[in-house]
């Protein structure tokens, strides 16, 4: 199992190994045993993705697209994109770094590939409670 991060964007400052860290954490707790795959890009990237995946003609901040099927065990369990764009905006709008903001939004994009949701009242709160849980350990 490997945790594969890319930052395409390089007037950012992001410390990849941090992210790596508290991911590993997440790994360890849900048993994950497939790759994942970290792309740290610009808007107009993640404005792409979302328009061609999810028919929503805006840029986002997180996308997560799950790879692993039952027919490839072996295949990576998905990829999760960020935009610093955005994630450089929340955190100045949030007060925050953006270090404390993409490690939030690799987190929020790995619990997706995990199945957890936050369309429901009860999935929201799970997912926060979780979210919570792994910015703790930064």
């Amino acid at each position: 199992m490997d945790i594969h991060i890319m930052q395409l964007v390089s007037r950012f400052q992001v410390d990849c190994p941090a992210i790596e860290q508290v991911i590993s954490a997440l790994v360890v707790e849900f048993n994950i045993t497939q790759d994942l795959t970290y792309v740290l890009t610009d808007d107009s990237h993640l404005h792409q993705l979302n328009r061609d995946f999810r028919n929503k003609d805006m840029p986002t901040d997180v996308l997560s697209f799950e790879m692993h099927d039952d027919i490839h065990p072996t295949s990576p369990l998905g990829e999760v994109y960020i935009s610093l764009d955005r994630a450089s905006e929340q955190a100045r709008e949030a007060g925050l770094s953006l270090q404390q903001e993409v490690l939030h939004l690799a987190i929020h994009g790995t619990l997706h590939l995990l199945g957890f949701e936050h369309e429901t009242d009860a999935g929201h709160r799970q997912m926060h409670a979780k979210e919570r849980q792994y910015l703790s350990h930064h």
